[in-house]
């Protein structure tokens, strides 16, 4: 059975999580500026390099389908979400809890993105679709880290504790 593909197609998906892996890295870059704990702003800092690399390899892979990297199919609504995010974490005081939290809401919206992106005709090359993938988990690892960061604040006593 040949395999369809539909290069445009995985151009725009690709463009999309471009999008939203850039979103994520300038949701970090605000985070690192508010954070006070030292632990948490060096693990900010890697997840911005992280991020740098994940978007250099979308730049390139898109480049090969054919597309431009500069466009945008992320559309209205990831910046309406990291809008939100931010100042959801403004108005509620900026502590590193708020910060942890919002950081991990935009890690959820990427993931959110990749499980849209992989549930499409893009699964039918496996190449991409294991590029997609693997990026995915990269994501996704960060995203556990923060989870835990997240409940390691709090003690027993409902009390907040350091990272």
């Amino acid at each position: 059975m040949k395999t369809t593909t539909y290069p445009e197609n995985h151009t725009k998906q690709l463009q999309r999580l471009l999008g939203l892996v850039s979103d994520s890295r300038k949701h970090f870059q605000e985070a690192i500026e508010k954070v006070k704990n030292t632990e948490f702003k060096n693990f900010l800092n890697q997840l911005l390099v992280e991020r740098e690399a994940l978007q250099i390899e979308l730049k390139n892979r898109i480049i090969r389908l054919g597309g431009n990297p500069d466009e945008n199919s992320l559309g209205f609504l990831s910046s309406l979400e990291r809008s939100w995010q931010i100042i959801k974490a403004k108005a509620s005081g900026s502590g590193d809890q708020e910060i942890i939290e919002s950081c991990r809401n935009a890690e959820q919206t990427v993931l959110d993105g990749y499980d849209d992106v992989l549930q499409g005709s893009i699964l039918e090359d496996e190449e991409l679709k294991y590029f997609i993938t693997s990026q995915r988990f990269t994501i996704n690892q960060s995203f556990l880290e923060l989870d835990q960061m997240y409940f390691n604040m709090f003690r027993s006593d409902n009390t907040m504790d350091g990272l």
